[in-house]
């Protein structure tokens, strides 16, 4: 049997944390992580906050199909 887990949370909330514990535990398990969706951190662009606007439509490498 398989199964897809969906993990999603704050910043800090421990994601990461219990990927690598279910990486351990699980065989064969398999992770796609979200931030390997987004353009390097030197390609997005930094809003008038001065901060980087990762939640923009930009910051995505996936093309408009």
């Amino acid at each position: 049997m398989q199964y897809i887990i969906g993990i999603g949370g704050v910043t800090n909330g421990g994601k990461t944390t219990l990927t690598n514990r279910l990486i351990k535990t699980l065989p064969n398990c398999c992770v796609v992580h979200q931030d390997d969706f987004y353009k390097p951190q030197d390609q997005i662009e930094v809003g008038e906050d001065g901060f980087k606007q990762w939640d923009g439509k930009s910051s995505g490498r996936c093309r408009k199909q």
